[in-house]
């Protein structure tokens, strides 16, 4: 199916006003919980010799610094970047575990959206439904397209429109693999990558406005049409995978 960005937009539009307060409730939810992962991976060494100072060498650092109170700090160090380790982990797995099932769930709602009308009960439905799998799919989707981004930005980039539709994918059938939805994505995104791109670039005009109010046009439109145009674009090139289904 040909689709231009002038009609997903459009259409976009009518799917947001016919159900704008769940649609802006569902888009700041998946905005604030249920942002993507990065995939990095950050490594703490806790026997470094900067957490290991000898006793002389942290005397003279907080003698520099200022006495007594430096030398405390010095010697907390550890123990705040200990801090700063399990918050990470924290996060990371609040996103594995909940902000990806529902990014998934989101994006069902902004579906259901196109032809009907969609529910807030959508939200939820990853985790009603093969919800480790989805975790699973999702998280290996998220760690090959980080891996990727390790090479160059480009790859990285590259890589996330290839697989952008796998959260559908999965909102539309969970019990998918992570290699079933990344090759139906590969299969839907093949030469719809550029003008994807130049799709998303067409938002930044909205972006800048809702930065300027603080948020608030982001919230009460720009995030739900973004949603709901992406939510088209699937539609859009969903006939083109298809026959991976089967």
């Amino acid at each position: 199916m040909n689709w231009t960005r002038e009609q997903l937009k459009s259409n976009a539009k009518l799917m947001v006003k016919k159900n704008w307060f769940n649609c802006g409730l569902v888009a700041f939810i998946m905005a604030l919980l249920g942002g993507s992962g990065s995939g990095g991976r950050i490594n703490f060494n806790y026997s470094g010799e900067g957490f290991n100072m000898q006793e002389q060498g942290a005397d003279a650092i907080a003698s520099n610094l200022g006495g007594q109170w430096a030398h405390y700090i010095i010697q907390l160090m550890p123990f705040i970047a200990g801090v700063a380790a399990l918050v990470v982990v924290l996060a990371v797995a609040i996103d594995i575990f909940f902000g990806n099932p529902l990014r998934v769930g989101g994006n069902r709602f902004f579906l259901h959206n196109i032809h009907s009308q969609g529910v807030l009960d959508d939200l939820t439905f990853a985790f009603k439904n093969q919800y480790i799998n989805v975790v699973k799919a999702m998280f290996i989707t998220d760690i090959i397209i980080a891996l990727w981004s390790l090479l160059f930005l480009i790859p990285g980039i590259y890589k996330s429109y290839q697989y952008r539709m796998v959260p559908y994918l999965l909102a539309d059938n969970p019990e998918l693999s992570a290699r079933e939805a990344m090759d139906i994505s590969k299969a839907m995104m093949e030469g719809e990558k550029m003008a994807a791109f130049v799709l998303d670039l067409s938002f930044i005009p909205w972006q800048l406005l809702s930065a300027i109010t603080l948020g608030i046009v982001g919230i009460v439109w720009v995030n739900p049409y973004v949603e709901a145009t992406n939510a088209e674009l699937y539609t859009a090139v969903s006939q083109k995978g298809a026959a991976q289904y089967y």
